[in-house]
């Protein structure tokens, strides 16, 4: 077996070749290659499917957090929480607002604990910044319970989520603002980078658009604010907008894959899979496995020609870049120690699927 990509972006631009091509030249022949209408129409689409009144194209993720919290009016002195198990861009963007993350622990599925996140609440605490990880939707309903009770403001990294729902509320709907990433590795991705604000404020999305262009206010008139510049290509706004019109058959393909793995896993008593309840939908933008063998299997795999990536090996409060602590926090230490991802993507074969369930039974010896 030829070795199977951990992502394989390649394999879907030779998939969709003609397409993107023909979106290529739609734009590139226009001359409107920055902001215009094709931002436009793919921002109007991501609020179809959330539910929001606004949304802004940024270019990244981690802009649309930072973006976020400054027009949700957090600085300097204010604490955020944020789950401890994250990539680095949950807490970054607060400590780039000026403002201090101040870590939880998360619950079994790696999203932030609120029985927790409770213990942590200061006089300074302002807000509380939920991540879905892996894709796989918290309990939203408890997190606006939990925000109103507490007075705090939330913002939604929804960065791996897109399409995600929970009882029947989609990724994106949350909180004050809710951020996007087209990261090359989420399941829709910009050809480079990209990312998304939404809102349902009009007083947070006029902040955020004169945030995203250094600081101003139409063509000329510049603001006090210091700011960058943040925005995404009418190509890359029109390829996110061609793979989020066929975003459900994409996670359809990707929960097939994911039950063909659940089908192996779930027969050893080795390792743990993430439970899929009734009342969502799971993107599987990443699919975790957890097991104490986690780093003779990914040798394993490798050796058999299966890329595979561990998400994450550093807990944030470890980053020299935040206030350090020693705090135990057990949950995301236990999933840290022990999480493993295998290839999940729509262009894996039926032959490529089953070698990778074959290769999990000899491990496991199932």
């Amino acid at each position: 077996m030829s070795i199977i990509k951990f992502y394989n972006v390649d394999r879907f631009y030779k998939k969709n070749k003609a397409n993107i091509l023909k979106i290529t030249d739609k734009v590139f022949s226009t001359g409107i290659v920055l902001e215009g209408d094709f931002v436009k129409e793919t921002e109007e689409y991501l609020c179809k499917i959330t539910n929001r009144k606004y949304c802004c194209l940024v270019g990244s993720c981690t802009d649309a957090l930072f973006f976020s919290l400054i027009a949700s009016g957090i600085k300097k002195g204010d604490e955020v929480l944020v789950p401890v198990l994250s990539f680095v861009a949950s807490a970054s963007a607060v400590k780039r607002a000026g403002a201090t993350p101040v870590f939880v622990d998360v619950d079994n599925n790696g999203a932030i604990d609120l029985q927790q996140a409770k213990k942590s609440i200061t006089k300074n605490t302002k807000a509380i910044i939920i991540v879905h990880l892996y894709g796989k939707m918290m309990n939203v309903i408890e997190v606006e319970k939990f925000s109103k009770k507490h007075n705090l403001k939330v913002i939604e990294d929804a960065a791996q989520a897109i399409g995600s729902s929970y009882n029947n509320i989609p990724a994106g709907k949350t909180g004050i603002t809710s951020c996007f990433s087209f990261d090359p590795s989420k399941v829709v991705n910009a050809f480079g980078t990209g990312g998304a604000v939404l809102t349902d404020s009009d007083e947070i999305i006029e902040k955020i658009k004169i945030l995203q262009v250094q600081g101003k206010i139409a063509n000329s008139k510049v603001t006090k604010i210091i700011s960058r510049n943040s925005r995404i290509s009418g190509l890359q706004a029109q390829i996110v907008l061609y793979q989020l019109k066929s975003l459900d058959k994409t996670i359809k393909k990707r929960n097939q894959i994911a039950h063909c793995y659940n089908s192996v896993l779930n027969l050893s008593t080795n390792c743990k899979t993430l439970n899929l309840t009734n009342n969502e939908i799971w993107n599987y933008h990443k699919y975790p496995i957890f097991t104490k063998e986690r780093d003779n299997l990914k040798k394993h795999l490798l050796i058999n020609n299966i890329e595979n990536a561990i998400h994450y090996t550093k807990l944030l409060n470890k980053y020299s870049i935040f206030k350090q602590n020693n705090n135990i926090y057990k949950n995301a230490s236990i999933l840290s120690e022990t999480e493993l991802s295998l290839p999940i993507y729509p262009e894996l074969s039926n032959t490529e699927i089953d070698y990778i369930c074959n290769t999990l039974i000899k491990f496991f010896k199932l």
